[in-house]
């Protein structure tokens, strides 16, 4: 917070993929005081608040997106074993990445 009311977002800050398994066990960070679940689209329409204009932070979606999407191919390309890869499959193959992609195809 830099002042009351003003935030800001900290720069890819204690991001770790976790599977579906384990989601449920920790707590989120709501975007915005009203609304619990997080959703890509309320990112999106609250990036203001966190100083970001609209066209900003759908570049950021974009380049995430693209990091999220080929996580399979470069676990592959280190090597990682396929039990591994399936048990991490929840974390990237879900719902706000499906989100994610709608949303950016417009």
């Amino acid at each position: 917070m830099h002042a009351p009311g003003r935030w800001s977002l900290s720069p890819a800050y204690d991001i770790n993929p976790v599977p579906e398994i384990d989601r449920v066990r920790m707590s989120k960070t709501a975007i915005t005081e009203n609304q619990e679940e997080p959703t890509i689209a309320l990112a999106l329409e609250e990036a203001a608040r966190f100083g970001l204009k609209a066209t900003a932070a759908k570049k950021i979606l974009r380049q995430v997106l693209a990091a999220v999407i080929g996580w399979r191919k470069i676990g592959r390309q280190l090597r990682l074993k396929a039990s591994t890869l399936d048990a991490y499959a929840s974390a990237f193959e879900q719902p706000l990445v499906v989100e994610a992609q709608s949303l950016l195809d417009r």
